[in-house]
């Protein structure tokens, strides 16, 4: 269950998520792992967040009516604001997950090839 009740995602499938994460953490250099590590854990606990907050606006839907006294007005649901705000810091922890990875390997010989062939258009 997650931080509001709910749960969106079973067990199976917030394991088969963290497995893939363990695989890009893989692919990260040892000098770097404790951040990969970090990252993961943060990542992982934010996605149940996120998870819970989706239930909870598929629930209750996207606006709120607020009444305090003699104010009364429909709003932003509080659970979509927060769903907004989380999904852009889940994005920012992602990419910097996969900026740690080193550079993908560039083949030469196709990098000449395309070279070139812009070099021939000319």
């Amino acid at each position: 269950m997650g931080c509001f009740g709910l749960t969106v995602k079973g067990d199976k499938e917030r394991l088969k998520d963290l497995r893939k994460l363990r695989r890009i953490l893989k692919l990260v250099p040892a000098d770097r792992k404790h951040i990969g590590e970090e990252l993961i854990e943060r990542i992982t606990f934010m996605a149940g967040v996120l998870d819970d907050l989706q239930a909870q606006i598929q629930e209750h839907g996207t606006t709120d009516h607020f009444k305090q006294g003699v104010q009364e007005f429909d709003r932003e649901s509080p659970a979509l604001k927060s769903y907004n705000t989380t999904i852009q810091r889940y994005s920012l922890l992602y990419k910097q997950l996969v900026d740690l990875l080193p550079p993908p390997e560039v083949d030469e010989k196709k990098k000449n090839d395309v070279l070139e062939f812009i070099t021939k258009q000319g």
